[in-house]
């Protein structure tokens, strides 16, 4: 009889040691992204998940599952490149992972442990005006290393997947397309009537959420949305995220220029519960982009049944047409017409809604975060 084999990598739960620090702080896209492929995990029992933060973990209830250890490395202040390289190597080494994920861009240079990092986009490479210029360069030279380290690249849409090739060819083999799921980790949606009253609503609601850059339009969503006023004038546009913007943009003063001051209120970033309920007040939901590696607030309102105008700009085209009316990001009297069609026309709207939920309905967060795990098992051989 021989002698059993030691237990080796393939006998053992694979452990992924994940760069959570996009959880911290305000989360935005990327941190909702993460969160839910943890929540599937967990969910699955798949594996051990070590999360390391920069600084103490939120307090976030997906965070206390058994199967998810949370470790606190380095100090908060310390500045996120260096950290990434000087505290996180140490760490994932000392935890005895078999493989780290990093879900935002970039991974350590200093690690001899496979890695599978997620590209969102090379915005700061196909519209480098949109960053202060030192930062553009950074996040070129930190995305463009961590895509020829990474032993497999996660690309979200078809789109992402044919820029990396097209900026790094060596990476095409190594890259594979992974949607993003549709929204089901907000609150329940409140009732309509709810949502309007505690939004102080009176006229037909427009919701536009996401952090707000500069190629997202939004000067040329408040001239549409001025067009929009001479029909309708008890419009009201409500905008969910911070103003990121390079050059920084005076939103609140062009939205004055146009007589909009009325019409439209900056919400900035918003708690879930916040918006949940803009989701459910909203008549429609516009999300313009000159650029956009997924387009995840489409899929969310969407799955919300808010019908959607959105960016006939890839990836919205390849992702959402059909399912979306879909404008020119830089027309305001093309973005004006689609949004009074779908006010004017009950049965358009209703129509919108139902595709949209089907079209949602086609991402799946377990189907991403399975996808994801058969990805670490082959980069962790």
């Amino acid at each position: 009889m021989s002698a059993p084999r030691p237990a080796g990598r393939a006998d053992r739960e694979l452990c992924v040691g994940i760069d959570a620090r996009e959880l911290q702080g305000r989360p935005t896209g990327t941190g909702r992204y993460l969160r839910n492929l943890l929540r599937c995990w967990s969910e699955a029992g798949s594996g051990r998940l070590v999360l390391f933060f920069q600084g103490a973990p939120p307090p976030d209830p997906v965070l206390s599952h058994e199967r998810i250890v949370c470790r606190s490395v380095g100090e908060a202040g310390t500045r996120g490149s260096v950290w990434q390289e000087r505290d996180l190597p140490g760490a994932t080494r000392a935890a005895g992972v078999d493989v780290l994920f990093a879900p935002a861009y970039s991974c350590p240079q200093r690690l001899s442990l496979p890695r599978v990092t997620t590209v969102h986009d090379l915005s700061f490479r196909s519209i480098p005006e949109d960053f202060p210029p030192l930062e553009a360069l950074r996040r070129r030279l930190l995305v463009g290393a961590s895509v020829r380290v990474s032993g497999a690249i996660v690309a979200v849409s078809e789109f992402t997947r044919r820029e990396i090739c097209a900026w790094f060819p060596d990476a095409a083999s190594r890259t594979r397309v992974i949607h993003h799921g549709s929204d089901d980790d907000l609150p329940p949606a409140p009732e309509r009537a709810a949502a309007r009253a505690s939004l102080g609503a009176r006229g037909p609601v427009l919701v536009s959420v996401g952090a707000i850059f500069n190629r997202r339009r939004l000067p040329t969503l408040l001239g549409a949305l001025a067009l929009l006023r001479r029909a309708r004038p008890d419009v009201e546009l409500r905008v969910v995220g911070e103003n990121r913007t390079h050059p920084p943009l005076d939103l609140e003063r062009a939205s004055r220029e146009r007589g909009l001051e009325r019409s439209v209120r900056f919400e900035g970033f918003v708690s879930e519960a916040r918006l949940a309920a803009h989701y459910a007040a909203a008549d429609a939901a516009v999300c313009l982009s000159e650029y956009e590696g997924f387009g995840l607030p489409v899929l969310e309102a969407m799955s919300r049944g808010v019908p959607v105008v959105a960016s006939r700009r890839p990836a919205h085209r390849e992702l959402f047409e059909g399912a979306a009316l879909l404008a020119d990001p830089g027309n305001e009297a093309e973005i004006a017409g689609a949004l009074e069609r779908l006010l004017a026309d009950p049965a358009l709207r209703d129509r919108y809604a139902s595709l949209g939920r089907e079209r949602a309905g086609r991402f799946s967060w377990r189907r991403a975060a399975a996808e994801h795990w058969d990805l670490f098992r082959q980069v962790a051989g």
